[in-house]
């Protein structure tokens, strides 16, 4: 090949190479001009669109303030505090559990997620209060908050108060519960002879028996000590103080029996552990003899054969009555019931709910029911609160919620439930999305789809106005009608 020959082939591969290294360079800056436009888009009304993006210098500066929270949350919930601290008043005595102003948050790289930004409500002794709302809008998040079960340290509850009215052992100056003893006619104290734990009499040095006290024991033959009215701040204890209401004081059904309870442990494992931990000086056979009367309780056929069963060898029914038994151990003054019956068929979701019924007027208990669906709300709450994006839109009891819904959301959910008269062929649909978790709006989070929506839509957060003494509602619609906020 000649000199020029050789000179154009080189000359035509150099001119490739370039061709593609100057693409190359094109196509970089035209994604980081994106990129920029894509951050400081402008909305309709002028105002700069919060965008997704976020450069490497803001992800570190982010989780930098983020380990610092963090930290400092984490400290407060692991530190040794006296009683003192989280011990509080109720504002209602009739109430067994009261929210105020609950922020709960996840802080993530990209920012903070606030499932629960700024909610309040009461569970009055002895009823049901349902929680409603679309999946994520914080109802979950809600429950796990009062329980202290956030999966930290992204998970805190960053402020607030949760107020829960207990029923306490008694503690002497030793710091041990106070035993009720059984008393005679004329009241003094009766003793028995006293067993180990093979049942053989103990003796004394010279050979005589040993005398003990005898306890009272209640129906399920666990033993019995003097109890107090106490009111904690959750919120505000310590996690290790927490063991004292998780799961005797206030009980959790979840939402998914198979995967909270632990497939290599029997059921009657599992269950006895709830008397061991809860009741001081019970025996196995005190636990045995209560995890089979809860068995029955809840309406189990053959409870022994269940008591010796592996959850995988139940059904989806047993294992959620199985669940129900477990949170009843405890004698519980507050069921939190997370979508029990979500995975069930509707015959065996009617009998759940005529079993949590029946239950509640037989320990004179509270529940608080988290679920999606309105029908089981509309026959299971006294009250109901409905919840959108982390905050409550609308709030009053059972009757009002549905017979005048007021928020254009919950219009929205009852619509969206298929009814016998509908006469249309598809199911309604409320339009447009959630706003992102992460950057939330100043103006309501509904007014992207809501059909009702006006001039004042566009300020500042609606506040909640009262419209009777049970029913409140957060949007501007009510608040133009002068109806007063309750102080």
């Amino acid at each position: 090949m000649s000199f020029p020959e050789k000179l154009k082939e080189i000359c035509k591969r150099c001119g490739e190479a370039c061709k593609k290294a100057w693409q190359a360079v094109c196509s970089f800056f035209k994604g980081l001009w994106e990129k920029l436009a894509a951050k400081f888009k402008k909305n309709k009304d002028g105002t700069e669109e919060k965008s997704h993006y976020l450069s490497g210098k803001e992800v570190r500066a982010i989780a930098k303030e983020n380990n610092r929270i963090m930290r400092r949350l984490e400290q407060r919930k692991k530190r040794k505090a006296p009683e003192s601290e989280f011990v509080t008043e109720m504002k209602d005595p009739q109430n067994i559990l009261e929210i105020e102003d609950l922020h709960s948050y996840f802080f993530t790289d990209q920012g903070v997620v606030k499932a629960v930004n700024g909610v309040s409500f009461e569970v009055p002794q002895g009823s049901t209060v349902g929680v409603v709302g679309e999946s994520g809008c914080g109802k979950s998040v809600t429950s796990l908050s009062v329980m202290q079960l956030l999966q930290g340290p992204q998970g805190q509850i960053y402020s607030g108060s949760i107020r829960f009215k207990s029923l306490d052992f008694k503690r002497g100056a030793d710091g041990k519960p106070i035993p009720i003893y059984v008393r005679d006619e004329k009241g003094e104290i009766v003793y028995d002879d006293a067993r180990d734990k093979k049942g053989n009499i103990r003796l004394d040095k010279d050979g005589h028996p040993i005398k003990e006290p005898r306890q009272q024991r209640d129906e399920y033959g666990t033993k019995q000590y003097e109890m107090e009215e106490k009111v904690f701040d959750i919120a505000q204890m310590p996690i290790k103080e927490m063991y004292r209401l998780r799961g005797r004081q206030i009980a959790m059904i979840f939402q998914e029996p198979m995967t909270s309870l632990n497939p290599v442990f029997t059921i009657g494992n599992q269950l006895d552990e709830v008397t061991l931990l809860h009741f001081p000086g019970s025996s196995k056979e005190d636990a045995k003899k209560r995890s089979i009367e809860m068995l029955n309780l809840v309406g189990i056929a053959m409870p022994e054969r269940v008591y010796k069963s592996y959850p995988h060898e139940l059904s989806g029914g047993m294992r959620q009555r199985v669940m129900i038994s477990m949170a009843l151990a405890g004698d519980p003054r507050l069921i939190i019931a997370d979508e029990p019956t979500t995975a069930l068929d509707v015959t065996i979701q009617a009998q759940i709910l005529d079993l949590l019924r029946d239950l509640k007027k037989r320990i004179n208990g509270s529940i608080l029911l988290i679920t999606h669906d309105l029908g089981i709300i509309a026959e299971m709450a006294d009250y109901v609160v409905v919840m959108y994006a982390g905050r409550i839109i609308e709030q009053g009891t059972a009757s009002e919620i549905f017979h005048n819904p007021m928020h254009p959301y919950t219009i929205g959910l009852q619509k969206s439930k298929p009814t016998m008269d509908s006469d249309s062929d598809t199911l309604f649909n409320i339009p447009g999305n959630v706003p992102n978790p992460i950057n939330m709006p100043d103006y309501c989070y509904f007014r992207e789809r809501c059909t009702r929506c006006t001039e004042r839509c566009h300020g500042e957060y609606p506040r909640m106005v009262q419209v009777s003494p049970t029913h409140k509602v957060a949007c501007h619609l009510y608040d133009q009608e002068g109806a007063d906020e309750k102080e």
